[in-house]
Parts: structure tokens; sequence; C-alpha cells
């Protein structure tokens, strides 16, 4: 299989499906999911059963963390979508630092990043400390849970660039780059084509640099199930990925994705998120049950539905 022409390809130029729900959709299924992150069997069975009725929000079983409230997925998203709206091309690391530090304080310092990373943020001031203090060599998949908002991008070129520069701001390596790389182009395809989704795979592997091809694997088979975490072959960013595309690929719905992810297990809250980014803008129609909205961020308004939409709404605004 060549790695550089599976096509035929053509890049698009104009967005087919600008959805401005976009950041609503990715914080609904990292609330809802991050219920059942990690959880423990047998231990932790009522609330993965709970999760499984979607009747609410539900809290998870042993983490601080509020039901309906959304985790670090969401803010780093939102966070990437501020330099995309504040700043013209080409984006630089110093945006990003500034942007994850600022929107760390506007979400009230919020529980749900790793205990490093939160410890980190709460300790600098601003982007300039940020990018001196750093240790930019993790290979976990917080790189990838960010990039779907780089897809509004107009070209394949700038989709790339974007999402390598902000991921070499926390996650500087090979799995790192790739993983964000690779969200960035299905955020894209889905965004700008009309061909189905389960093309996004495909076209990951047209795209995406030569240095990615160790990784393309995971565009060939299908995630084999079971909690999706970091394993002695491969990081979490590069399982992350593989789950995504799987669920990208072969669910028929977004609830539908929801409900494989909850039942795989393992870091469920980033890859329900970025699924939902993926997929949400060829699901716009799709009727979820009425709390997930409703009661995002417990309905504030600094944080909640009304202020992902409008973030999303300018988003697609400024780029379609």
């Amino acid at each position: 299989m060549l790695w550089s022409h599976l096509g035929p390809f053509t890049e698009e130029d104009t967005m087919k499906n600008p959805d401005p729900k976009l950041l609503v959709r990715i914080a609904i299924a990292d609330a809802y999911a991050a219920a059942v992150e990690y959880v423990k069997l047998p231990r932790d069975r009522d609330t993965l059963d709970e999760c499984l009725h979607f009747k609410r929000y539900v809290k998870h079983p042993t983490l601080d963390h509020r039901a309906g409230c959304y985790t670090d997925d969401t803010e780093m998203s939102a966070a990437n979508v501020h330099v995309l709206l504040e700043h013209p091309a080409p984006y630089m690391r110093l945006m990003f630092a500034d942007a994850y530090v600022r929107q760390f304080r506007h979400g009230g310092r919020r529980k749900g990043y790793s205990r490093l990373f939160q410890s980190f943020l709460e300790l600098t001031h601003d982007g300039w400390q940020f990018l001196k203090e750093i240790r930019p060599d993790s290979v976990k998949n917080g790189a990838a849970m960010r990039a779907v908002p780089f897809g509004v991008l107009p070209t394949i070129e700038e989709v790339l660039e974007a999402a390598t520069v902000q991921a070499s701001v926390t996650h500087d390596t090979p799995e790192g780059r790739f993983s964000a790389r690779a969200i960035a182009l299905m955020s894209h395809f889905s965004l700008y084509e009309v061909r189905p989704l389960y093309n996004a795979a495909a076209y990951c592997l047209t795209y995406l640099p030569k240095e990615d091809r160790r990784f393309q694997q995971i565009f060939m088979e299908d995630w084999p199930g079971g909690p999706v975490t970091g394993t002695p072959a491969a990081s979490v960013a590069i399982t992350t990925v593989h789950a995504v595309t799987t669920l990208v690929r072969r669910e028929p719905s977004l609830m539908a994705m929801l409900e494989r992810t909850i039942r795989w297990g393992g870091d469920t809250d980033s890859v329900a998120a970025i699924a939902w980014g993926i997929a949400s803008p060829r699901f716009q129609g799709e009727v979820l049950p009425d709390f997930m909205e409703r009661h995002l961020e417990r309905r504030d308004s600094r944080t909640g539905t009304s202020y992902l939409l409008d973030l999303g709404t300018r988003l697609m605004a400024k780029f379609s």
C-alpha cells in the first residue's frame, strides 16, 4: 500500500460542513465520558451501568470532578480556538502557551488535568514562563485531544503546520506530533469533504508526512476493543488515535460512538471528546438527550453551552 497517494483526493478549498456546535459537542462527550475515565471493574460497575442509561450526567466514583463539567480536553481545545480567532497565521508556540495559561484561569483552575500538569499550571503566570519551564517530552494524548479545531484551516498544509506547532509546546515527540496531525487531518476531512467518514483513515494515509509512516498500521486495522490506555507497544497517544479512527470509521451516530467508548474503558473522556469533535459536522441533525446541552457546566454562562457555542460560531464564520 502506498503511503503518499491513496486518493484520489483533491484538496477542497471550501468548508462543506461548517459546524457552530463543534466545541459544544466536544464538551458534552468529554463531560459525560469523564464519569468513567479509568474506572475499575467490578468495583465501579454501578457507575458504568448508570452511564450507559444516558439519563443524566454522572459523577466519577473516585475522582474529585463534578458531574456535567468538562475536563482539560475541552478547555485546551477552547484555548486553541482562541488562538485561531485572535491571531493571524503563522501560529507560534507562545500564542498557544499564553492561551493555555489564560484558559486555565478562565475555567476556574478546574480539575481534570494530569496531576503534574495541573500543578505546573497552578504555578505558571504567562506563556513565557510556560515555555521556559515546560518539558515537552510527553508521549501521552494531550496534543491530540486539543487538535480538532485545526480542522477549520483552509489548506492541508496549514492544518498540519498548526497542529505540529501546538503539539511541540507540550508533546514534542514523534507520538505527540503524529497524534495531533492525525486528529487535525480527520477533522479537516469531516469539515471540508463530502465523502463518508469511513474515508478519514485513507485521507490520513494520503496526507500525513513521511515521518509518521511508522504509525500507519492503526489506520488499517480496527481497535481490538478493551480499555484505551498506554501499552508497552504503544503510548496512549497512539492508542487514542487508533480508537478514535475506529469510531469515526465504524459507528453510525454520535451516541453509538459514546456508548462504544464507555464500554471500552480507559481514557474515555479524551476518546469520546475527540471522536465527537471529528464526527459532529457530519451528524448535526442528530437529536441528543436534552440534558446534555442544558446541564453542561451546570448552566454556567462563563464556561458552558452558550460560551462554547459563541466560540464555535465565530470560528466557523472566520474560516467558512
